[in-house]
């Protein structure tokens, strides 16, 4: 099994009547396998066994930068299903299942992805908290500064951020 790495545990239980925990995956591996996926998830679900949380939700991305999941995402739960938590017997875990609820293309076609470089990444992050920290700024704008902070182009600055956004949905 590949080396991956929790990054992030977040209680989300709040108001929903069940004991929930989000957590995320670091897994800096590509070309990796579905199944070599799936193992990091279950192994996720292992070490959490016996702690009283009813529903578990897997991120397994390939950088902890990465806004949205590049690999997959898993939901242990009553049935495979999250939103039945609350049903569930967080002592025994019986009737839970691993549900993938979202499974990249790449894991079964990694040739049609081009994994980003560092410097797509680093792009990318400041793009993300530029217009998360100002929404009223235009992407345009945005671009041009980091163009501007990193003695590139704007179109090769738009070419970096993108390359990120198109590896993470491949």
């Amino acid at each position: 099994m590949p080396a991956y790495e929790i990054f992030e545990r977040r209680d989300v239980s709040a108001g929903s009547g069940a004991r929930r925990l989000a957590l995320r995956a670091e897994l800096r591996t590509f070309p990796v396998s579905e199944q070599q996926v799936t193992a990091v998830a279950s192994q996720v679900v292992e070490r959490h066994r016996g702690q009283g949380w009813q529903a578990l939700s897997i991120v397994v991305t390939y950088d902890r930068r990465e806004v949205l999941p590049s690999y997959a995402v898993f939901e242990w739960a009553p049935g495979g299903r999250w939103s039945e938590a609350a049903t569930g017997d967080a002592a025994t875990w019986r009737g839970y299942q691993l549900n993938a609820a979202t499974l990249r293309e790449k894991l079964a076609q990694p040739n049609k992805c081009r994994l980003p470089t560092e410097q797509a990444y680093v792009l990318n992050a400041e793009f993300n908290q530029a217009t998360e920290d100002n929404v009223e700024v235009s992407e345009e704008a945005v671009l041009s500064e980091i163009a501007k902070r990193h003695k590139i182009s704007t179109a090769r600055a738009e070419e970096l951020v993108v390359a990120v956004e198109d590896w993470t949905m491949c």
